[in-house]
């Protein structure tokens, strides 16, 4: 897989926006994984490809832990610190390859949507183990091909979604990695979550081309695309909610 440079692009300047989740959403995600999650085990936490902090306060609040956002874009840390200042949380540049944190730190690992761009899972596999204690968890928050055909904006953004077909992993490509490494399953669910409050707000996240496989495809393809939605939303005589699906791993370290 070719990795996606986030710092030769500016996507940084859309992605809070466009990434943002509603209230009821972020809420949702944190009672499910608080549910299968000892919260008062839980003081430290690693979020691993941060981004610009979209769940880093959330988990800190919702745990009351300890929380550092590690990530390889300068220019996503740039703005998670612009936006988020808390003494329980602290931006670090570094990687799943390498986490520039001491041995055995961490009570919980949290990846959201960034399996896919490991480049050495092995090596990413070798940094969680030393990072973390002796049966903490590892939540995994992604996109699979299992359920590409739920995400609305794909139906016109072919180019992209054949990026996702050839980069995201399967269910059970995650489920039999991780368990060969040592890590056992303790959940896996889908989280049918709220988007978008309604298709207005979802073409205006989508044309903020903050997501990292309509970023690849050439300009042309993404203004092509984004015509063909417009079209499909001018169209619908609806105010209801988009929801998509998006797939939620819970491991252990056994």
């Amino acid at each position: 897989m070719k990795p996606f440079k986030y710092d030769q692009t500016d996507i940084h300047l859309r992605y809070r926006q466009s990434r943002q989740l509603p209230q009821k959403t972020m809420t949702l995600w944190l009672d499910t994984i608080a549910r299968y999650v000892n919260q008062e085990g839980i003081k430290t936490i690693i979020d691993v490809g941060c981004g610009t902090g979209r769940f880093t306060k959330a988990l800190a609040d919702q745990f009351s832990a300890k929380v550092y956002g590690i990530d390889p874009s300068s220019k996503m840390l740039m703005i998670a610190k612009q936006n988020i200042i808390s003494p329980m949380i602290e931006f670090i540049n570094g990687s799943a390859e390498n986490i520039p944190l001491g041995d055995d730190i961490a009570d919980m690992l949290f990846l959201s949507q960034v399996y896919h761009h490991i480049q050495d899972k092995g090596k990413a596999v070798f940094e969680f183990k030393r990072v973390v204690k002796r049966r903490s968890f590892l939540c995994i928050r992604t996109s699979t091909t299992d359920i590409l055909d739920c995400y609305l904006y794909l139906r016109f953004f072919p180019e992209a979604r054949e990026i996702d077909l050839a980069n995201l992993p399967s269910r059970k490509e995650i489920q039999e990695f991780f368990r060969n490494k040592g890590f056992e399953l303790r959940c896996h669910t889908i989280v049918n979550q709220i988007f978008a409050e309604n298709l207005n707000k979802y073409f205006e996240k989508i044309s903020l081309r903050g997501f990292s496989d309509i970023e690849a495809i050439t300009d042309e393809e993404f203004q092509q695309g984004l015509s063909r939605l417009k079209k499909y939303c001018q169209e619908q005589k609806t105010e209801e909610p988009i929801f998509e699906d998006i797939d939620l791993f819970i491991f252990q370290l056994t």
